[in-house]
């Protein structure tokens, strides 16, 4: 397309772009499961590699590789369902805490901003009949969609497996699919490829797994109850960037107010959950996880967004290493490196220009 005036070659790129939009948005039933299912091949190749290292059969090599994968999620499972039992015991006092704090609420403004209880009460049961109304709809829909997504998630092990099985046979149809001369060439972008989501995906979870610890430490040094358990679900919503940091730390607080007399113990729960988060912003991120993604900020909340707009949580989970390894793709494809140059980290910018 280089002899082609540069609105031909835009209107191109936007007309690829809506299909690619329009494609991942009505087949993300399919897609999603299908994108965890490469993700997670790139994640459990190096352990069916070392299997069949090791002299064991592939196709035992590769269930045995998931079926670990199955134990360790079953596990945490387990845990998290344990730990939910417990929290689900102290739901009638949480109940009866939250309503005394609304009234202590409710006598606040009507002291200080001269608002009637009755006033109060009217307005909020017209919010909440308005706000049922609405979400009665996007509750259904909701449940529509993750209905068909565990349903469809039962098919990654499968996915897995064969993406694995087969992976030579991708490999090699890739090599048909360009000249020999490129091979080479093509064989490098895969190998970078697949480091990238391999790197990202396991310094994801030791990330995770750290996040998780410290906060769970914080939480038990304050005496919030269910320490282990919030400081487990703020480590998790660390996947989504940005925005599960600021989910995550809003069941500590909650739970302190309701349960602790001070307020203090639910400014110190805050004040863990951005303490812990700068540790991992400067000094756990860049150890554990590095470069794996080198895609700047405003490329990461636009993939956010998109990911978010498209296919849900599950996007803005996706589409970061996703993002990732396109990243790969455009700075070895020669036609399209000014697009890898635009979502590129800013510092790696500044290395160039001063060399």
């Amino acid at each position: 397309m280089k002899d082609y005036p540069i609105y031909i070659k835009g209107t191109g790129y936007l007309f690829l772009i809506i299909m690619i939009v329009f494609v991942l948005y009505m087949g993300q039933t399919i897609l999603i499961p299908v994108s965890v299912g490469i993700l997670l091949t790139f994640l459990l190749m190096p352990v069916s590699n070392w299997l069949e290292e090791k002299r064991v059969p592939k196709v035992m090599a590769i269930l045995l590789s998931i079926f670990l994968m199955i134990i360790l999620l079953s596990g945490l499972i387990f845990f998290l369902s344990s730990q939910m039992m417990s929290l689900s015991e102290d739901l009638p006092l949480l109940n009866q805490k939250l309503t005394e704090k609304f009234a202590d609420l409710q006598h606040f403004i009507a002291d200080n901003f001269n608002v009637s209880e009755k006033r109060q009460i009217a307005w909020l049961e017209t919010q909440m009949i308005s706000a049922l109304q609405s979400g009665g709809e996007i509750f259904g829909n909701i449940f529509s969609a993750t209905g068909t997504f565990l349903a469809a998630a039962t098919l990654i092990p499968i996915y897995i497996f064969f993406f694995t099985l087969y992976k030579h046979k991708f490999i090699d149809f890739m090599k048909h699919m360009t000249r020999p001369e490129r091979h080479e060439w093509l064989m490098n972008v895969l190998s970078r490829t697949s480091q990238v989501s391999q790197k990202y995906l396991v310094g994801l979870l030791i990330d995770i797994t750290i996040l998780a610890v410290l906060n769970s430490i914080g939480f038990l040094v304050l005496g919030i109850n269910h320490a282990i358990l919030l400081g487990i679900i703020a480590g998790m919503l660390n996947i989504i960037p940005y925005v599960g940091v600021l989910i995550g730390s809003i069941f500590p607080v909650v739970m302190a107010l309701l349960t602790k007399d001070s307020v203090w113990i639910a400014v110190g729960a805050a004040g863990v959950c951005v303490f812990v988060q700068f540790l991992d912003n400067n000094f756990i991120t860049p150890k554990v996880v590095g470069s794996a993604v080198s895609i700047n900020p405003l490329a990461t909340m636009i993939a956010l967004l998109i990911g978010g707009m498209l296919w849900g949580v599950v996007g803005m989970m996706l589409f970061i290493p996703f993002l990732g390894m396109l990243k790969v793709i455009l700075d070895n494809v020669e036609p399209l490196k000014p697009f890898g140059f635009l979502i590129g980290e800013e510092e790696k910018l500044k290395a160039k220009k001063k060399f």
